[in-house]
């Protein structure tokens, strides 16, 4: 067998992940965690805003 080939096959082996590939993982993580913890703050705004306009109307008809 050739040293040289069974060098570079475990330099091939032994490669790290290309970096743009784990930056990309790191941003769609970042993305979902963002996403999912958006959905209550969303939801908790709305409320907020709700109770604003209840309040608004109440002091406008008395």
């Amino acid at each position: 067998m050739n040293p040289l080939f069974i060098s570079k096959t475990v330099e091939q082996t032994s490669k790290k992940p290309p970096l743009r590939m784990v930056a990309m993982a790191a941003g769609a993580a970042t993305i979902l965690a963002l996403a999912s913890t958006s959905c209550a703050t969303t939801r908790g705004f709305g409320q907020d805003v709700e109770k604003v306009g209840d309040e608004i109307q109440t002091h406008a008809t008395h």
